[in-house]
């Protein structure tokens, strides 16, 4: 796993949540199949219709499989599926 990407990709979900307007902010983790799904909800259903993109600096990460962000009974979601799979090292000349 790529702890950089991890870390960025938890830090940027949850900046997102709380700066849509989130007081109340939980994270959730899982993990499959060398994969590993990182989702933050603000718990702001009512609040506004639209929720907004995953951040660009998430969405482009190297190991990113798949992102995105719905509104649902639970609140606002962001997500990102990282691929765990370990990089081979590589050489040095």
């Amino acid at each position: 796993m790529d702890e950089h990407d991890f870390l960025r990709a938890v830090h940027g979900l949850v900046d997102t949540a709380v700066a849509a307007g989130g007081k109340r902010v939980s994270v959730h983790l899982a993990d499959q199949d060398n994969k590993i799904l990182v989702m933050v909800l603000n718990h702001q259903a009512g609040e506004q219709e639209v929720v907004g993109a995953v951040p660009a600096e998430v969405a482009v990460l190297r190991t990113i499989d798949a992102c995105g962000a719905h509104t649902d009974h639970d609140g606002h979601a962001w997500w990102a599926l990282l691929d765990a799979q370990p990089r081979p090292k590589k050489r040095l000349a």
